[in-house]
């Protein structure tokens, strides 16, 4: 035996050991013997109550709630323990408190309701409940009071007269709808007994089966990264020293500004370009515009008329067309310098040329600048790319890669919604992987560029298949196994084929139907409290 695995493996017999102790309390396939105060007992104990009704048992599911109830056979008149044991199903953790209202109706209308106010212990409720009359009842259970009472429907249940003969082993007295189910299975399933008390002291979940499209799923190294034409520079329009703008605010990294917004402002110094120069030329370039305009008006009228030549025609218009572009010139040169002047300091605006956040300011208030030096850095980051960098050999299983997830080291892999696939790399990069990169919608801006993720999408290609959690299956000895709950205290070893994993999800081929439920946490703990000594420290989840 190797050495190091010993204390390992005297530490499962002893867990073991521990979990089966109390399921010596199981008598049958019905249900469990109980005391008087709701425990489980041996069946040594529980044979000398054998004139006892015989313990049904029942469990079914509402959305909030799992309901496992072990109760007699009802007879009118009878009181009988109601042995309830009800769990949260968002966290699996037993219910805490009361009031718990047991209401009976009868195919006529006839109501009875009985009401336990306090639990007797976490999770269990142990009423004595006497239904008055025979008859046919739909069994509901309310809990707690008004707006936020819980109901979970229990069934029918036939309720015999006194000296009737009870309901055979067959209908139990009891039907369920579709989420109830009685534990009868025997040998044939749910062979497997864990107690409710033993699933609350441990982290224990439960999760139904499903039918679903699932696709192979490939996961890569990947980073994040600005989009083309989605960052620049705002430069100093004019020479002159820097001052805050008029909030009086210098802009710092980490700043969000809309398309606009005045960063800064220059005030120009001696020497430095006048303004007020740009102003000027702006008139006298809308004069000559203007004058162009009268005169190639007046040469056509002449044209027209035939006393001047084409020639003289084509001039003025020529003469009309030079004066338009000089005014867009000088249009453009002032429009440079973004805007707004302070009047009284000729302070010319600097404006973020787009919307989105400062990632760099390498000037301050007060520095000198000169015309066009860069002052302020911006990213608009509400859109950014993905680049999942591919191993060539992996290039032939993609078809239409999709349904992005993506994650940061020891983070969760997190859905990434609106990403679009932006373009597929036609050869490899200087790592020596190909590019697939994705348009990623960032409204929150966790998506930071330069940073290092992992990535992961489909493929493309798959199947419609019964999908479980990947922590829902085991290696038992080289078998894939899931652990199926049948009933509230019984499960079963289910050996299953599986087909496609894609993340956390397995496509079951084999061995399992949609709606089956399937322990996804605490299995191979399930499976353990199952085993003898000499198969322990075999099996492993996944």
């Amino acid at each position: 035996m190797n050495p190091t695995t010993l204390p390992r493996r005297r530490l499962w017999l002893a867990l073991a050991a521990a979990l089966s102790l109390p399921l010596s309390g199981c008598l049958d396939d019905h249900g469990h013997a109980h005391d008087e105060n709701g425990e489980h007992i041996d069946a040594s104990a529980a044979d000398a109550t054998h004139d006892e009704p015989p313990m049904r048992a029942v469990t079914t599911w509402s959305r909030e709630l799992e309901l496992f109830m072990e109760f007699p056979a009802p007879t009118a008149g009878m009181p009988g323990k109601y042995i309830t044991h009800l769990t949260h199903l968002d966290d699996f953790s037993p219910v805490m408190s009361g009031p718990l209202r047991y209401r009976f109706e009868r195919d006529d209308g006839h109501v009875e309701e009985h009401v336990a106010e306090t639990i007797a212990r976490d999770g269990i409720f142990l009423p004595e409940i006497r239904v008055e009359k025979p008859g046919h009842y739909q069994l509901d259970l309310i809990l707690g009071t008004g707006d936020d009472a819980l109901k979970i429907g229990v069934g029918h249940v036939t309720v015999t007269a006194p000296g009737e003969a009870r309901a055979t082993d067959d209908d139990h007295g009891h039907d369920h709808g579709d989420e109830g189910h009685e534990d009868h299975h025997g040998d044939e399933a749910g062979d497997i007994a864990f107690l409710k008390e033993q699933q609350w002291r441990m982290d224990f979940a439960v999760q139904q089966a499903f039918q679903d499209f699932i696709s192979e799923r490939l996961s890569v190294p990947a980073r994040i990264e600005p989009r083309p034409g989605q960052s620049a520079e705002a430069a100093a329009p004019a020479g002159g020293r820097l001052v805050p703008p008029e909030s009086g605010e210098w802009k710092r990294p980490g700043d969000r500004v809309e398309a606009g917004d005045v960063l800064a402002r220059v005030l120009p110094l001696s020497g430095a370009e006048d303004v007020s120069l740009l102003d000027l030329d702006l008139t006298e370039a809308r004069e000559r515009v203007s004058l162009a305009r009268a005169e190639r008006d007046r040469v056509q009228r002449l044209f027209d008329d035939g006393v001047v030549s084409e020639k003289r025609l084509e001039k003025a218009q020529s003469e009309y067309r030079i004066a338009q572009q000089a005014l867009e010139r000088a249009s453009t040169r002032l429009g440079q310098l973004e805007g707004e002047r302070d009047q009284s300091t000729s302070a010319v605006a600097l404006r973020a040329p787009i919307g989105g956040v400062i990632t760099a300011s390498p000037r301050a208030a007060g520095e000198v600048v000169a015309a066009n030096e860069p002052v302020f850095s911006l990213l608009d980051d509400s859109r950014v790319w993905l680049r999942a960098m591919a191993y060539p050999g992996d290039m032939a299983r993609i078809e239409r890669p999709g349904n992005l997830l993506a994650r940061q080291a020891g983070g969760q892999w997190q859905r990434l919604p609106g990403a679009e696939l932006a373009y597929v790399g036609t050869r490899t990069e200087e790592n020596g992987t190909v590019p697939l990169v994705f348009d990623v919608p960032n409204p929150d801006g966790r998506l930071i560029p330069g940073t290092a993720w992992s990535a992961a999408f489909s493929t493309g290609s798959g199947q419609m298949a019964i999908v479980v959690p990947r922590a829902a299956i085991l290696d038992d000895d080289g078998i894939a196994v899931v652990i199926v709950q049948h009933g509230g205290e019984r499960f079963e070893r289910r050996q299953v084929e599986t087909g496609i994993r894609s993340g956390d999800r397995v496509a079951i081929t084999a061995g399992l139907q949609a709606g089956e439920r399937v322990v996804t946490q605490g299995a191979y703990t399930v499976l353990l409290a199952s085993r003898g000594e000499q198969e322990i420290g075999h099996g492993h989840a996944h």
